[in-house]
């Protein structure tokens, strides 16, 4: 089997330790502060990298769901605007990279 280099000192295969990776997904509700707090959980578990879910709503929520009313945590609203609220931009992944850096996860 094959190893991989993850950066300069971390391998994946044969004979290598196991790399943990935390699922974050959508989580966090769209607040950089509770991605924090899972990121440090993850890294507190002893994961090696966390996982986020990064999509573009009007791409992948059909059109049929856009205005169907859902329950979420602001309260009731649309699907698509619900998916709207919970994406972050290239400033909240810059801060989850940084957060990253500094606990130590990928």
């Amino acid at each position: 089997m094959k190893t991989v280099a993850l950066g300069k000192n971390r391998f994946i295969g044969a004979g290598q330790p196991v790399y943990i990776i935390a699922e974050v997904g959508i989580n966090h509700n769209g607040s950089l502060d509770l991605a924090k707090q899972l990121i440090a959980e993850a890294a507190r578990a002893g994961c090696d990298a966390v996982k986020f879910q990064k999509r573009t709503p009007e791409l992948y929520v059909p059109k049929n769901q856009w205005e169907k009313e859902r329950d979420t945590p602001w309260g009731r609203m649309s699907y698509i605007n619900y998916k709207r609220c919970i994406k972050f931009g290239l400033a909240e992944y810059t801060a989850i990279d940084d957060c990253c850096r500094a606990l130590g996860v990928d």
